[in-house]
């Protein structure tokens, strides 16, 4: 006759132990219980499956034939809920590791361009993490900025510091739309006659004419900004050629505010990289650190 109810797990478990052990004392040891305590529930188990499931003697308890039948059929099941019971405290667990607060420091030209319109998309994937962004171009010790890590601009190594690459740079001519070119200009004439806008980082126009096969003096002259973002925007003004960097111009040439001025593209002598103090960095921080990483080489 099937029971009215079912068993509970403090039954089932001193029955297990009490099969693998071999007595009740022993399973008691392993389930921290007494004696008694595994007696109680053997009995408590046998009245409501209305059978005895061990043989009482002298040399202790026996089980029966359908005290192993029995447990043959639950022993899975336990060990299937100890294991599910298992999985689900470590998902807990590394959900709460992974939570917090996550601060890095970013020049401010990538975090405008290229993390914040991506950053939502990390916020869906992991609502437990909150990023802090510190757009600054001071970034020289995190540890001492409070800062998990950076990402940097230049060419690595940077003392104390351990650098991988993110984004690789692609150097690219653009303009306004509305500055006038007839046709595709040559080299020597970007060199030489047409206005040039130069970032912090002058050399980046030396580098991309020596790629294109310009062997003439570098041009120097032409307005330099302090900032890449401001670069762009003095080519949407007008006021010459400018270069993009990789995808960090993907919104204005988007939207139609520049175009490339010529079809030539030169890797540039610099790059993005994520870079940290050595050592391990917090769950939180590794996350975000592997997302970037995969994110920049989709």
């Amino acid at each position: 006759m099937r029971p009215t109810r079912l068993p509970s797990m403090e039954q089932l478990r001193a029955l297990d132990a009490a099969l693998r052990a071999g007595s009740f004392g022993q399973a008691g040891e392993a389930l921290g219980l007494t004696h008694g305590a595994i007696s109680r529930h053997v009995a408590a188990l046998e009245a409501m499956l209305g059978a005895p499931l061990f043989r009482r003697g002298p040399k202790g308890a026996e089980p029966t034939a359908l005290a192993r039948r029995y447990h043959g059929e639950v022993a899975p099941l336990l060990a299937g809920i100890e294991d599910a019971t298992r999985r689900a405290a470590t998902r807990r667990r590394r959900a709460q590791d992974a939570g917090g607060e996550v601060r890095i420091g970013v020049v401010p030209t990538f975090a405008a361009r290229w993390l914040l319109p991506r950053l939502p998309e990390f916020n869906a994937a992991h609502p437990a993490i909150r990023v802090d962004v510190v757009a600054t171009t001071e970034l020289q010790d995190p540890q001492r900025q409070g800062l998990d890590f950076l990402v940097r601009h230049g060419i690595p190594p940077w003392p104390g510091l351990e650098a991988e690459l993110l984004l690789p740079e692609t150097l690219r001519p653009v303009r306004s739309p509305d500055f006038k070119l007839r046709g595709t200009p040559s080299i020597k004439a970007i060199a030489e006659r047409i206005p040039l806008i130069f970032d912090v980082n002058r050399d980046h126009w030396a580098a991309w004419l020596a790629a294109a096969g310009w062997r003439g003096a570098p041009p120097t002259n032409g307005p330099v900004f302090s900032d890449f973002g401001l670069t762009l925007e003095a080519a949407a003004a007008g006021l010459g050629l400018a270069l993009a960097r990789g995808d960090l111009a993907d919104r204005e040439i988007a939207s139609g505010r520049l175009v490339y001025a010529h079809p030539f593209a030169a890797p540039g002598p610099r790059a993005h990289h994520l870079a940290r103090p050595a050592g391990h960095l917090r769950r939180p921080a590794q996350v975000l650190w592997d997302w970037m990483r995969a994110r920049a080489s989709a």
